[in-house]
């Protein structure tokens, strides 16, 4: 089974490229984040390739989405947080045996803006609060998305100048491990070595074409979920094509004896 996660910064613009993701890795489930589009404008492009529909939208920014194909008996996970629900940025979908929560966390910059930056470790806070839940409940989960989080100095080539911006900020990575801590992994670490993988190229400075990426896409799960996880891809391919994301899919295939 392949789950794919991917800011796509804006459904309507992209769809084609979602319609050629689906053509070349068929994931049974789709995260995305920045759809930019209330529920109602999201293109109905998935019905015909044979999927269902979770979206938390709302105009013109953030807004998240989960595509899932339709032979998979799903329930819709609804979040008991005020501060969670803000902004359209947290969707989720419960089987039999797995929990799927689908993030796009606040960027939280210019950190001058004392607002903004409380407002991504409140919330940042809050998503911890709910995997704990889950996690005490010994129940298995998938956490995923743009997390817009630096975790590791690695994760940028220069980190020494991202200490000071939201997303390296000590407290940032410092509210990300707490997360970790209530008994999540981050899957990318498992298959590769520091520095290998980034999931984001500004559309600035020629990010792109110098390989100047972040990594700040993850996807953290739960014991049972590592234990069952065969590999993780990352497909640079749809940031080289015409107006692209700025950020790249990511993939993980699993096993499908999880009975989900």
């Amino acid at each position: 089974m392949k789950i794919c996660s991917w800011n796509i910064n804006s459904v309507r613009i992209r769809t084609e490229m979602l319609e050629l993701l689906v053509e070349k890795h068929q994931p049974e489930i789709i995260l995305l984040q920045e759809i930019k589009c209330e529920n109602s404008e999201f293109p109905e492009f998935y019905k015909t390739l044979n999927y269902n529909l979770e979206v938390n939208g709302q105009k013109g920014r953030h807004g998240v989405a989960i595509l899932l194909k339709k032979d998979l008996t799903y329930k819709r996970i609804d979040f008991e947080s005020q501060i969670l629900n803000l902004e359209s940025r947290i969707n989720g979908v419960s089987f039999k045996n797995l929990n799927i929560v689908n993030v796009y966390v606040p960027n939280g910059n210019p950190v001058e803006d004392k607002k903004k930056f409380d407002f991504k470790l409140k919330w940042l806070n809050e998503l911890k609060r709910i995997v704990e839940s889950f996690i005490n409940n010994y129940e298995n989960l998938l956490v995923a998305g743009d997390f817009n989080v630096l975790e590791n100095e690695s994760d940028v080539k220069d980190f020494d100048k991202w200490k000071l911006d939201a997303l390296g900020k000590i407290e940032t990575r410092e509210y990300f491990r707490k997360i970790l801590e209530k008994g999540l992994f981050n899957i990318e670490r498992l298959f590769n070595s520091p520095g290998t993988n980034y999931s984001f190229w500004d559309y600035q400075k020629a990010s792109w074409e110098r390989n100047y990426g972040l990594l700040i896409d993850h996807f953290l799960a739960s014991p049972f979920i590592i234990q069952n996880t065969k590999s993780i891809f990352f497909d640079k391919e749809f940031r080289g094509l015409e107006r692209p994301s700025d950020h790249i899919p990511v993939i993980i295939e699993i096993e499908k004896n999880l009975n989900i």
